[in-house]
């Protein structure tokens, strides 16, 4: 009887990292087959590819949002940065400027306006919630001023092919903004698990003085991101004036809550130095088929943001319960 108690193994503890890990990948599926009970339809390829439309918008959104929180920091400028483009492509190619004449130009701006939110930070040494909520407010400001009177414009018909249901991409079924998002993720997830610059910035959010005395360019790294997640809001800016085909400045509000959303349930840190895009990407489709549930439902905006609120406060308690981890360097 004794030996039996002495060889006896303990119960295994579920930590957060690895619930952070395992209970989003099992929502999805989950989230999916509650679609399919409840909607007539969820399952048709029309709906599907709709779905992944939306979640393109949101995942291209949330892109640089992820570095920008994996290095220790968040960006509340997405918004108007969005707005942004969406207005400045729409009013320059109606005025006869080439659209990637016009696109170069918002490109521009996106890397200034990233590079500011940065250097601000740096300089000022204030959390970026801070400097990216004031770029944010001066960038949005500037664009409802210019577009004081009524703004009109027009983009090319291969824009709107290629964030339509309907659209194609050459040979493959699917619209072009679903192949952008597949192969610009693809991309993001090479760069942080095979690349220096992937490695530096997880070291930067895991401990920024250890990273200093290490040699790791916390500087440079810092600007990176913040100029990444400028430019893949102004990427979503102007794919949303193909899907809208008018200019609208407030287009983006809903992603401030949204790409933060993403990230924090698809189970990245922020505390900073752990999770990454493909985290962020199962934390995408959770948002978009909970959202499509609850419009299926009938709720409101307002409750759809209650019920996803309630969501991350329970994701995040349980996965608050792994230590940060430069508490473990």
């Amino acid at each position: 009887m004794t030996a039996e108690v002495g060889t006896a193994r303990p119960a295994r503890r579920v930590t957060g990292e690895q619930l952070s890990r395992y209970v989003p990948v099992a929502l999805v599926p989950l989230l999916f087959l509650a679609g399919v009970v409840t909607i007539e339809g969820y399952a048709s390829r029309s709906s599907v590819v709709s779905l992944l439309v939306l979640s393109s918008f949101l995942g291209l959104a949330s892109m640089g949002q992820t570095l920008t929180v994996i290095v220790g920091g968040i960006d509340l400028s997405v918004p108007s940065v969005i707005g942004l483009a969406n207005v400045l492509v729409t009013s320059l190619y109606g005025d006869g400027w080439s659209f990637w004449t016009a696109c170069l130009l918002i490109l521009g701006f996106a890397v200034l306006i990233g590079a500011v939110n940065a250097v601000a930070s740096l300089v000022l040494k204030v959390n970026p919630i801070i400097t990216t909520l004031g770029t944010g407010l001066i960038v949005l400001g500037g664009v409802l001023s210019w577009g004081h009177a009524s703004i009109t414009g027009s983009v090319p018909q291969w824009l709107t092919d290629a964030v339509s249901v309907i659209g194609h991409t050459g040979p493959i079924p699917v619209p072009g903004v679903i192949v952008l998002w597949v192969v610009l993720a693809a991309g993001v997830v090479y760069l942080q698990r095979r690349t220096r610059l992937g490695r530096e910035i997880y070291v930067t959010g895991s401990n920024p003085a250890a990273a200093r005395l290490t040699h790791v360019r916390t500087t440079w790294v810092w600007i990176a991101v913040f100029i990444a997640s400028a430019v893949s809001a102004a990427i979503v800016g102007v794919l949303f004036a193909g899907y809208s085909g008018a200019a609208d400045a407030n287009v983006g509000q809903p992603y401030l809550f949204q790409t933060i959303t993403a990230v924090v349930v698809g189970g990245t840190s922020l505390l900073g130095g752990r999770g990454g895009y493909g985290r962020t990407l199962i934390g995408v489709l959770i948002i978009s088929q909970l959202t499509t549930l609850l419009v299926g439902a009938g709720l409101g905006p307002s409750l759809q943001e209650t019920m996803l609120g309630v969501l991350i406060i329970v994701l995040v308690s349980a996965y608050g319960r792994e230590p940060g981890l430069a508490t473990r360097i």
